[in-house]
Formats: structure tokens, C-alpha cells, sequence
């Protein structure tokens, strides 16, 4: 019974991270670069009318809020951090942040130090709704959390789990860590660096082989984290 709910757990993830299109599926982003939009993810289309707030504009999922993003990412960081224990393994003490707030957009923004930072601020760069956001962390981007997505039991839409992948990811090539963090010890071996090269115009057939690779979630995420925070 274990292995097959382990199974059907699995195989519910395998459509989050890739857009099909033409027998083949995309992964990555631009190149980690702030401020720019990834072609090969797709694009839901956007809704036929948002009844958004004044201080909300429409998006693809909906309505999303109109903010200072460099000073909103610092603080939704800080909130998402909130009630982490030391024994968390990516806890991040958001004293190292380098966020401060921007007061006009000529002004050059300072330079992003916090993996949970750079995640929340590329998550908004991408216009996500706030239930989206919530995610944009490393403490709440997990496996369970992308299922109850799967299943419509979150407000955060599926279609989104695309640009979660690719902001906590950077758009960059993790597979020598994934090496080192074990994802490759599954029954599918070496198949599941695919989820962990990130790189712009990757393809790869995913199909039901891949689905040991999700054992190894947190263990990509990890690398995904920790490598961030080395670039600095």
C-alpha cells in the first residue's frame, strides 16, 4: 500500500514542472536573470475579467498586488520565515538580508543576498497572486504543498507550480549537486538530474520512470538553496 500511494503521490507531480508541447517538455528559466519571462512555460490564458481591488492589477492567475517589489520581497520573506525552529534545515536568519526599500524605480536595487529573497522577488516578477506567493519560499515550496495544488485544495492554481520551479531554481544547472545530495539514488538513477538542470531550452521525455525522482524533492531543493546562496 506504501508503495503505491508513494506511486500515485509521484505521479501526480510529473505534469508540475514541465509544459508539454509537441510530444517534448520544457523546463528552465532565463537564465536566472531578474525581470525577464521564460518562453517555454505556458501561458494560461488570462481571465476574461478580474474584479481586482485598486491596489491590484490582472494577471494571468488572477489578481495579483501592485507593490514595491524589492521592499514587498523582504518582507513577505520575513513572514514566510516566521515560526521556523533551528532545527529547520533551510532556515534563514533574515538578519543576513540585503533588502532595502526602493523610493523611485531610477534608483538602482541593492543587491539580493537571501535565496528566500531572490525566490520571493522573482515570484512576484512573474505576477503571482498572493496565495502564490505564499509558496515562494524555501521553507513552504515542498512536494505536499504542490499536491494539494494538483488537487484544486489550494487557492495558488497548478499552472503556476511552472514559475514556482523556476524561480527556486534560478533557471541553473544544479545536477553536480543533486549528484552530491543524493537524487540519483532512486530506481531511476541518473534520469533525475533532468528535474534539476533548470538551464534555458532544456527538453526531456518525462514519462512514468521519472516518478522516484520526487522522493528526492527536498534534496533538489536543497541544492537549489544552498547553491543560491554561494552566489553572492
Amino acid at each position: 500500500m506504501h508503495v503505491l500511494f508513494s506511486l500515485l503521490h509521484a505521479a501526480l507531480l510529473l505534469p508540475v514542472f514541465f509544459h508539454s508541447a509537441g510530444g517534448c517538455v520544457a523546463s528552465g528559466v532565463c537564465g536566472g536573470i531578474s525581470g525577464c519571462q521564460n518562453p517555454y512555460y505556458a501561458q494560461p490564458v488570462q481571465p476574461a475579467y478580474c474584479d481586482c481591488a485598486p491596489t491590484h492589477a490582472c494577471g494571468r492567475y488572477g489578481c495579483y498586488q501592485v507593490r514595491n517589489r524589492v521592499a514587498a520581497a523582504s518582507v513577505r520573506t520575513q513572514q514566510t520565515s516566521q515560526g521556523r525552529g533551528p532545527s529547520d534545515p533551510l532556515r534563514f536568519a533574515s538578519g543576513e538580508s540585503g533588502l532595502v526599500p526602493t523610493t523611485s524605480n531610477d534608483e538602482k536595487q541593492p543587491q539580493i543576498i537571501d535565496p528566500n529573497e531572490r525566490f520571493m522577488q522573482c515570484c512576484m516578477e512573474q505576477n503571482l497572486p498572493d496565495a502564490c506567493l505564499e509558496k515562494c519560499s524555501f521553507q513552504t515550496y515542498t512536494k505536499d504543498v504542490l499536491t494539494r495544488m494538483y488537487l484544486r485544495q489550494d487557492a495558488c492554481p497548478i499552472q503556476a507550480a511552472a514559475e514556482l520551479q523556476f524561480c527556486a531554481a534560478q533557471g541553473q544547472d544544479h545536477r553536480e549537486c543533486c549528484v552530491r545530495n543524493g537524487v540519483t539514488t532512486t530506481i531511476a538513477g541518473m534520469k533525475c538530474l533532468v528535474l534539476c538542470d533548470q538551464t534555458p531550452g532544456r527538453f526531456a521525455q518525462l514519462d512514468m520512470s521519472y516518478m522516484p525522482c520526487y522522493d528526492r524533492f527536498e534534496n533538489m531543493n536543497s541544492c537549489f538553496f544552498y547553491e543560491m546562496r554561494k552566489r553572492r
